[in-house]
């Protein structure tokens, strides 16, 4: 017994000399926290002009109205600069002009930075909007060459490589991952995704083929042969089109914005906005990268675009009305979606959600 005292004494002891610790420790984060919030922030910098958000044309020279807030500390100079300048100021004389002529389309951001005595004390951040200074090629669809299509196929996502067509439909229920002979519309494999996914834009790569989902956040990487399911990719957007440039994935999720994925860990490297001459062109759906350009059906329009990912600028917009099947026309739901390339012969093939037909097309001056 007297041991057992003993030792729940001493465990009384420790947990007294732990509380204590406990307290002390608290009360020196508490009065460091304190202290930390005591001191006071300094704010220097203002951009008068322009205004956050406002839209510019790429190549603008822009007058950036700086200012600096009466403070008793010496402004040694400020700093400024964006993704492919930078420029020293000195505090006497605030005039800087942004000159724009090498940004990439959509949002950039200028960065503004005080120095005193040698250390940042205080910085501004600046972000405009920019749409392409380059007035769109405008061209039309002319059909050279018909083939059958499964009118029943929710076309998602279009591939054609070493003469098969592969192919990637939606719907829930439905959606398939297949290849067939594109001359005679016959089935060679396909393979069924579970009920609960809703198939998106596929693209080659190597000797896998990747298909993405909708609102799942999941895409599926597969051997091109077998179809057999070899892993699973993350992304944090919805899925929508699917294609590469031989070094990237590059996916769009319905909006103006493309990202850049890694085709081995699937994550996100970059992203760019898509402008044309007048703004941001949203609702990008299915992909195909053809000669530098990347080709994208835009969603619910009788329209194709072409853009330079690697500056966002829309180049090309190409009239697809004249394909359009009869009956066809005005539909918001079976409308054009899906744009193939033989890389080998440069032929590029186009067709619709339940289109009946499949179209070896030209781009031809409108």
């Amino acid at each position: 017994m007297r041991t057992l005292h003993k030792n729940i004494l001493v465990v009384l002891f420790f947990s007294l000399i732990a509380s204590c610790s406990n307290k002390t420790e608290n009360k020196i984060s508490s009065e460091q926290s304190t202290s930390s919030n005591n001191i006071e922030k300094i704010s220097v910098l203002a951009i008068n002009a322009p205004k956050a958000g406002e839209l510019f044309t790429i190549g603008d020279n822009i007058p950036i109205d700086i200012t600096l807030n009466k403070t008793e500390l010496k402004i040694d100079s400020l700093i400024v600069e964006d993704e492919k300048s930078k420029t020293s100021l000195n505090s006497t004389d605030l005039k800087y002009t942004w000159q724009t002529k090498n940004l990439k389309t959509g949002n950039n951001q200028l960065r503004v930075y005080a120095y005193s005595g040698g250390n940042r004390i205080d910085s501004y951040y600046l972000k405009l909007r920019f749409r392409s200074d380059v007035i769109p090629e405008l061209l039309e669809c002319k059909i050279i060459k018909s083939y059958p299509h499964d009118k029943k196929a929710y076309t998602q996502g279009l591939i054609f490589e070493n003469g098969i067509m592969y192919e990637g439909t939606g719907q829930y229920g439905e959606s398939v991952l297949r290849k067939t002979d594109f001359e005679t519309g016959k089935l060679l494999a396909e393979l069924s995704l579970p009920a609960q996914y809703f198939g998106e834009g596929i693209t080659s790569f190597g000797d896998k083929i990747i298909q993405l989902t909708w609102t799942s956040n999941l895409g599926f990487v597969y051997d091109k042969n077998s179809f057999k399911l070899l892993t699973t990719l993350q992304y944090s957007t919805q899925g929508w089109g699917l294609t590469n440039d031989g070094r990237r994935l590059i996916m769009s999720d319905g909006s103006s914005t493309i990202y850049f994925l890694d085709p081995e860990y699937f994550t996100q490297t970059g992203s760019i906005d898509i402008y044309d001459n007048n703004g941001p062109v949203k609702m990008l759906n299915e992909l195909e990268y053809i000669d530098g350009l990347v080709y994208a059906n835009v969603y619910q329009t009788e329209e194709i675009i072409a853009f330079d990912p690697e500056t966002g600028k829309v180049l090309k917009r190409i009239d697809c009305r004249k394909i359009i099947p009869d009956g066809y026309k005005g539909e918001q739901d079976n409308v054009l979606n899906g744009i193939a390339c033989d890389s080998k012969t440069g032929k590029i093939f186009i067709t619709g959600k339940r289109w009946p037909k499949l179209f070896e097309v030209n781009f031809i001056q409108k």
